[in-house]
């Protein structure tokens, strides 16, 4: 049996999955209410509008564009999206995540045994501030693809980015290990990778496998690597 580990990459979502949202989840979360109020702001700011007008043009892009505010501006007003990442979403981390100094141990111990990288939608500014905050951000030097461009999971493409490719592995040598099914677990399975869904809560027909935490995720890369056929 093939135990070659350095052969099988990891790729990691953060928000969620590195730690969890006290609320359970982004869209119900104080951060999601945080990025809201500085959207409408900037939008504000930028635009010269009245809070009430900001907020209309705000929910008017969240009902064509979703999450992609970005997107939003750049197309429908012309903002360079960059500019808006920088502004709207440099908030401090450790306002809505606890610090686990347990974190930084365990996945350096995957590390060294697995090659890893971090997928994320959320903007380099913000993935940033989160992993300085938790320790970490040295280890992911260079193994960041963060959610400014247009490949974003959020739009169902990110995965069609060659990843696996990059780091000389095979689809099938991949595991996808995040919190959402939607926008991790099913895109990844469609491109012919293992998914790992973190959640306490939520149950998945998709995912190849299921844990409560990230805590638990080397027994599962055991498993869903190296089972017996």
């Amino acid at each position: 049996m093939n135990r070659n580990k350095k052969k099988k990459l990891i790729i990691f979502d953060m928000d969620g999955t590195l730690y969890a949202f006290k609320e359970g989840s982004f869209a119900k979360s104080a951060l999601k209410k945080q990025v809201l109020e500085n959207a409408k702001n900037y939008i504000a700011n930028v635009l010269k509008k009245s809070t009430t007008e900001a907020e209309n043009i705000l929910m008017g892009i969240e009902k064509k564009y979703g999450e992609s505010i970005s997107i939003a501006m750049e197309k429908e007003f012309g903002i360079n999206r960059y500019d808006y990442f920088n502004i709207v979403w440099n908030i401090p981390a450790e306002r809505f995540i606890d610090y686990n100094p347990e974190l930084k141990t365990f996945l350096l111990n995957i590390a060294q045994e697995y090659d890893y990288v971090l997928v994320s939608d959320a903007p380099s500014v913000w993935v940033n501030n989160v992993l300085q905050m938790l320790d970490i951000r040295d280890m992911f030097q260079g193994k960041i693809y963060a959610g400014e461009g247009d490949r974003r999971k959020g739009l169902y493409n990110k995965f069609q980015y060659n990843i696996a490719s990059k780091f000389g592995c095979k689809s099938a040598d991949c595991v996808v290990v995040g919190d959402q099914e939607n926008t991790d677990i099913i895109p990844a399975k469609q491109n012919g990778m293992r998914t790992i869904l973190v959640s306490d809560k939520t149950e998945s027909s998709v995912a190849d496998c299921k844990i409560k935490d990230i805590f638990n995720l080397k027994e599962t890369l055991e498993y869903i690597f190296f089972r017996p056929n």
